[in-house]
């Protein structure tokens, strides 16, 4: 069954994404999973929170009390990673995504206080960064992002034919924007055993359409769409 995923929570329901109103929407909707981003600010917080900057500042020159003082004038807060732990623990599973490389074994040592290997999945578009998830615990289930703006056709077909970037860094799933996902896209992952995760996905008719196809799960900005249209596969 085609997993749906709520990107950066149900940001598109939400008033702003990557909050705690966001994720508590995806888990009054019951999506399969919530995703969301991690950076990491100027006093070494780790938070949920998508742009490299704020108001064109760069978030790692920023401390947490700054930016919540920031977004504050916006009427939003800033979540840390463990307020979204403590919150959809137990209540949702968590597609998430490291922005950077370099502090991947604070992220882990944290959500595993948290969560069980079953019930979280970790992805990145640095190759390096789900090289290192899985160098620290082989157990994370572990995936790589495809689908930059670079056009050149040799990163295009790096990332159509991603298998050997997906050994490199042991991979177990691919996450492709979801223009790449052609049956034969499909088959070839699945051959070899790797689960495609789709991007972003919020119209009810190409979400049926890779539903039909076999793609393991959706993210969308609107999950109540992906779970109508998964319903009328069940």
């Amino acid at each position: 069954m085609t997993a749906i995923i709520a990107h950066r929570g149900a940001s598109a329901l939400a008033t702003h994404e990557n909050t705690l109103e966001a994720f508590q929407i995806a888990i009054n909707l019951q999506a399969d999973f919530a995703e969301f981003d991690i950076r990491r600010t100027k006093d070494h917080q780790l938070i949920a929170f998508h742009n490299p900057d704020l108001n064109g500042t760069d978030i790692r020159q920023l401390t947490y009390d700054e930016i919540c003082r920031i977004t504050g004038t916006h009427g939003y807060r800033v979540p840390l990673l463990q307020e979204v732990l403590e919150l959809c623990r137990g209540k949702i599973k968590l597609d998430i995504e490291l922005k950077e490389t370099g502090y991947e074994q604070k992220i882990i040592d944290l959500v595993e206080r948290y969560y069980d290997y079953s019930d979280y999945m970790m992805k990145s578009f640095i190759d390096r960064s789900v090289l290192r998830i899985k160098e620290i615990d082989p157990n994370i289930k572990a995936g790589l992002l495809i689908g930059t703006p670079r056009n050149t056709i040799i990163h295009r077909l790096n990332e159509y034919f991603p298998l050997h970037r997906l050994h490199v860094c042991k991979a177990d799933f691919i996450s492709p924007h979801f223009q790449f996902v052609t049956r034969e896209f499909l088959l070839r992952m699945h051959l070899h055993r790797k689960e495609v995760y789709a991007w972003t996905v919020n119209d009810i008719a190409k979400m049926s359409k890779l539903i039909r196809k076999g793609v393991d799960g959706i993210i969308t900005d609107r999950p109540d769409f992906g779970l109508q249209a998964r319903m009328a596969f069940e």
